[in-house]
């Protein structure tokens, strides 16, 4: 099983942020960059990426400031996995597709939401 984590921050100015964080910051290019998403690597498994807020969202309202995103071999199996340990329910929101990816939400113990992933454009 592999698993790639990633540090989501939503946005409202993607342009100004992906210049702060390339080259205030120094993360390089992105390695995934569009109008909506961008993604630095930081190496070892490890991302952050830059998200832009949906047309009449602040970015609190999104996602909250900031998420997580774990990108799995399969959200069916994560979810079985879930489920087998006790959690019940269906995943927090709906299950959606942004950029190719096919995301559902969940929380954990504490009700700290995250989202996983099983599909990545690269």
């Amino acid at each position: 099983m592999s698993i790639h984590a990633s540090f989501v921050l939503n946005v409202s100015d993607l342009g100004a942020e992906r210049a702060f964080y390339r080259d205030v910051v120094g993360l390089g290019d992105p390695v995934l960059n569009s109008n909506v998403w961008v993604e630095f690597d930081l190496g070892s498994g490890c991302s952050f990426c830059l998200e832009k807020t949906l047309p009449g969202k602040s970015p609190a309202q999104q996602n909250g400031r900031t998420s997580f995103l774990f990108v799995v071999d399969s959200v069916a199996d994560f979810d079985k996995r879930y489920r087998e340990h006790g959690f019940e329910g269906e995943s927090v929101g709906i299950p959606c597709e942004h950029l190719g990816m096919h995301a559902r939400q969940y929380p954990d113990p504490e009700g700290n939401l995250f989202r996983v992933t099983d599909s990545r454009l690269r």
